[in-house]
Parts: C-alpha cells; structure tokens; sequence
C-alpha cells in the first residue's frame, strides 16, 4: 500500500507532466510571456497586504526620498540628500535613470502604486530576454516552459521583482540580461546585426551609468564579442562599442550633469573609462587583421590593450575600488558585514553554496545539452552565465544576474531529465527522482538545508554575539512624526526609513562618500558616554535615538558592555539625555539632547 503522502506527491507531479498533452508551443508566444508575468504579479501584489505598502530596506527608502525630491522640485542633476547630515547634506551617487520611471510613474498614479508595479515591470523585459535566448538556442516546448517559470526557485530573484523592491540592482540585472540575449542574436544582414549590437551597446551604457560595477560583466560582453569576431570574423564587436562609447556620455551627461566629467570621485563612471570605451571603438572599427585566426587574435589583444592603457593612466587613484579607501571602523561595523557587497569566502555557509550551486547548474546544463551542439549562440550564452557566475564569488550582488543567466541551463536539465523520472514504474522510486530533479536543478533547496550550519562554518563572533541582543518588538518610526522637528542622531541603517516617514533630518547614513559623518554615528555608538556626548554635541543633533530591534543597534551593543548603545536601551541615560514621552519604554528609545551647560534634572 501506498501513504497519502506518497499518493498525493504522485498525482501532483503526474498532472504536472500531463501539461505535455497540451499545446505547450503555444509557450512560445509573447501573450505566453504576458500571461506568466500578470499571473506573478497578481499573485506578488496579493501578498503585499501580508507585508506592508511602504518600502522594504534602508536603500529602498533612499530611493524613495530621491523620487520625492525629484518630484518636489529639487535639481534633476542633484541628488544630494539634503537632510542627511544638514545643512550640507550626503552627497549620493545614484542615478536618475533609476528615478525617472519611479518618478514617472508617481506623477501619474501615486507614490504607492508606482513603488508597487515599476520593480514588477522590470521583470517584464527579463522574461522577453530569457524567452529570446531560448528562442534563439532552439528550447523544447518543455524546457521553453521551464525557463518562463523557474525564477521563483532561484534565491536572489523573487525578492528582486518584487513590490516596493525599488532599489537599483534589479534594472542593472535586467539591462545585463537584456545584452545577453542581443548577443545571442543572429540577425541576417549587416544593417540588421549591426543594429542589433548596436541596441546591446547602449544597454550597456545605460548599466554602467546607473551602477560602476556592470563593468567587469560590460568587458566580458566585448570580450564575447570579440571571441565571436576572432573564430567566425564577424565584426559585431564594432557596432556594439561604437554604441557603448556614444551613448554611455550621452547618459552620463543627461543624468548627472556637465560636472560629471570634472568628477574626481572614483564610484562614477569617468572620462578615464569613457576614453577607454572611445579607443576600442576606433580601434575594433580600423583594425584590419586579414582571413587569419591568429592575425584577427592579435589585432584585437592589441585594441584590447591600448583601451586598458589609456583608461588606467587617465583613471589614475580611481583605477581600484572605491570601497578599498574605507575608514577601518566603517569596515567592522558596516560594510565588512553587508553581506551583497562580500565575496564568497566571506559569506555565510547557505550563501556561498547559493553562488557556488548556480555556476554548478550552468556548467552541468552546458555538458548536458549545449557542448553537444557546439554553436556561437551556445558559447556566448556559456561563457556569459561563467562570467557573471565569477563575478558573483567577488561580488554577491552580481548573483542576480548570474541567477537569471543559469535558469536557461537549469530548464535543459529539467527538461532532459524530469520526463526520464516520472517514466519510472515504481512510485516511490518516481517520486523521489521527481523531487530530486527540482532539488538538483535549483539552488532553492541546497540553501535551505544549508541555512541551520551558517553558524557552524562560517562563525563570526561579533554578528552571533549581536544576534542574541535583536529585540522581538519593531519599532515603529511613523510615531516620530509627532515630535518637535529636529535633527536626530540615529543609527545608520534605519535613518533612510526615519527621513521617509518623517519630516526630521538625520546625522548620517550608509552611504560610503560620506565617511565623517558615519564614523562619528559608529564610534558614538560604540564607544563611551563620556565620548558619544562630544560627538553628539559637535553634530548638532537634537535627538538620540536607538531601536533596539534593529540590527545594527545589536551590532554596536555587541562591542562593549557598558558602550553608549548599551545605555540608550536600558534607559539608564546620563542626565545630558532627557526621555522623550512616549519613548521611554519598549523597543525604540528616543531622547532629548539637553543644551550644554544645563543642570542634571532631578531623577
């Protein structure tokens, strides 16, 4: 006899592949695409009401405040924050291309329902471009349908497209996906193809403008480029940085400004690699190598070196990463711990296997399927999903591209093995085969089981002290509105969510341009009552707040005993601190900074 369990699990995955009996070409379609893409976002806005109408993280309220300043007649070449360390402000380094259709969409419909549907719209031109490659390599009906549905098994997506996820790191992923897919084209006719390249180049321009870290990936795309040009003698590299080297100034001086090419700050796209995109246009648009492998090979090793000489010695100090000039403090307690911005041997266990496991799929679907079919489209598409899949083990963010690219590979090995599974005689053997088809093929699972021995492999003593000290209760900064208007001096991570609620200002946040004001938060913070006053006076705050549920806070309770943040949540305060009412117990503490020279009130 079989269990319930084992008979339920059968006829689920027996109506699953009944699906065959159906037209699955009709996948194919582009109504296929639209259908997939209101069914998730149907079903993603009918959850919302579970988790709130408002932003998600600190960088989402950001972006946030951008819009509304934007909207409320600040410069559009200004994207300073100005009540962030007022009166100066933060100087920011975001880009307008990710606010204008945020701010465009606001306009007409609301703040609430822009911030609800843009992240969802995104993921409208990711499944064009996932639905184009596997057009273009030639997907079964059954992998077609696979690659339309497989994003919700992939870890760092969902939360990606997801309502009110507004940052930029979803259109950076997509415009990166959207190159992929042109370069798999193989249009007919040099007017069409060079169009097309064309398209991809400005696509990469506009990634790099909103974010300096599309780099790497926009060099692997030409280097792409140029193995397809070295091998076949197709001169698509030309069109594609011809455009990159037209548009990526254009962009860059439509959204930031004249200024931008003065700029000495080394997180923006800079005349030093503009000039770089510059020479390897002209030089892949002159070079003329002959009928020759070897000749083609070194005229563009050539190009590719002058390109790189020319931007090194124009890029100077900017050359390497912005984030190596951080103060040492900033690193301990701020982006030594976030966790997007680390490579893979710094990560939790679960969050390296997530990164390990998606170049694992790409290599296996490519020896499955796509190395017996040696074609261009299958090694551009292979060497793309390996670079993005590389640059994620530098850099954990980069795995949401790398995520997308793998699911082409992960539906050829659902698709090649799932119908050998379920053609077992035997149920339980065929259940289990079925389930580990899904498992395999996914990162999902693996970095589920993972997620319970992140503190047996990957230990930090600091993160799992602080771990024991996040209070149950959240805190509710909405309340804040109600108090006298004033800056405040509050932890880094939940002041962005503070400035969207309210009408105060604050004394810092994480953005890294601004590293003085967000030392003095830190060492305040984590050091002595005595020193946290000096630093607290000397910023001219009128409010201390800490919230004990939030992580940070923990963070710097984690440091010391007897530290700053330590007193501010046992409400034991020295007498420069007065309560505010209403804030005196639970999870967020707020306090008055009394004026220098005033008498200690009696307790």
């Amino acid at each position: 006899s079989r269990s319930p369990g084992c008979c339920a699990a059968g006829w689920f995955f027996d109506n699953l592949m009944m699906l065959r009996r159906f037209d699955l070409a009709s996948l194919r379609t582009a109504w296929a695409v639209l259908a997939v893409w209101a069914i998730y976002s149907a079903i993603r806005l009918a959850v919302q009401p579970l988790i709130g109408w408002h932003p998600i993280g600190a960088d989402e309220w950001t972006r946030a405040l951008e819009v509304r300043s934007l909207l409320g007649g600040q410069d559009f070449w200004d994207v300073t924050q100005y009540r962030m360390n007022p009166p100066d402000g933060f100087s920011m380094h975001w880009s307008r291309l990710v606010d204008l259709p945020l701010a465009g969409a606001s306009w007409l419909l609301g703040e609430t329902v822009a911030f609800a549907i843009v992240p969802l719209l995104w993921l409208l031109p990711a499944l064009f471009a996932l639905r184009s490659i596997m057009r273009w390599l030639q997907f079964s009906d059954l992998a077609f349908a696979f690659g339309l549905v497989l994003m919700v098994l992939f870890p760092l997506l969902p939360g990606m497209f997801a309502p009110f996820a507004i940052d930029h790191h979803a259109p950076q992923a997509v415009l990166g996906l959207v190159c992929v897919a042109l370069l798999l084209s193989d249009r007919r006719g040099a007017a069409l193809a060079a169009g097309v390249c064309a398209a991809a180049g400005v696509c990469a321009a506009a990634w790099v403008v909103i974010s300096l870290e599309g780099l790497p990936l926009v060099a692997a795309i030409a280097a792409l480029y140029g193995l397809r040009y070295v091998l076949t003698g197709e001169r698509l590299i030309a069109p594609f940085l011809a455009a990159l080297a037209v548009a990526s100034p254009m962009l860059n001086l439509a959204t930031r400004g004249p200024d931008v090419f003065r700029a000495n700050t080394c997180d923006l796209l800079l005349s030093g690699h503009m000039a770089g995109f510059a020479v390897a246009a002209i030089g892949a648009a002159v070079v003329r190598s002959g009928e020759s492998l070897v000749r083609r090979a070194i005229g563009l090793g050539l190009v590719a070196l002058a390109s790189l000489g020319i931007s090194l010695y124009m890029l100077g100090p900017c050359a390497v990463n912005p984030m190596a000039q951080l103060d040492p403090l900033l690193v301990t307690y701020w982006h030594g711990l976030i966790t997007e911005g680390l490579p893979v041997w710094q990560q939790p266990f679960s969050a390296g296997l997530v990164l390990v496991w998606t170049i694992a799929l790409v290599v296996a679907g490519w020896w499955t399927v796509g190395q017996k079919r040696f074609e261009m489209s299958w090694l551009m598409l292979f060497g793309a999903a390996l670079a993005a899949g590389g640059y994620s083990l530098l850099l954990y963010r980069a795995g949401v591209l790398a995520q997308l690219l793998a699911i082409p590979f992960a539906a050829l090995l659902l698709a090649h093995y799932l119908p050998k599974a379920r053609a077992m005689t035997a149920a339980i053997p065929r259940i289990i085969s079925t389930l580990a088809c899904f498992a395999l093929a996914t990162p999902v699972f693996a970095s589920a089981l993972a997620k319970p021995l992140d503190h047996l492999i990957t230990p930090r003593s600091l993160v799992t002290r602080s771990a024991m000290l996040v209070a149950a209760q959240p805190c509710d900064y909405a309340r804040l509105s109600a108090v006298p208007q004033g800056a405040i001096f509050a932890p880094l991570d939940n002041a962005p969510e503070i400035l969207g609620r309210t009408y105060h200002a604050v004394v810092a946040a994480s953005y890294h341009r601004n590293q003085a004001p967000m030392k003095a938060v830190i060492a305040a913070m984590t050091g002595s009552v005595t020193d946290a006053e000096a630093i607290v006076r000397s910023s001219g705050a009128g409010y201390v707040l800490a919230c004990a549920a939030e992580a940070d806070v923990a963070l710097y309770r984690a440091a010391a005993p007897g530290n700053f943040a330590n007193v501010l949540v046992s409400g034991d305060i020295p007498a420069w601190l007065v309560p505010v009412a209403g804030f005196g117990e639970g999870s967020l503490r707020l306090y008055r900074v009394t004026p220098a020279g005033t008498p200690s009130p009696r307790r």
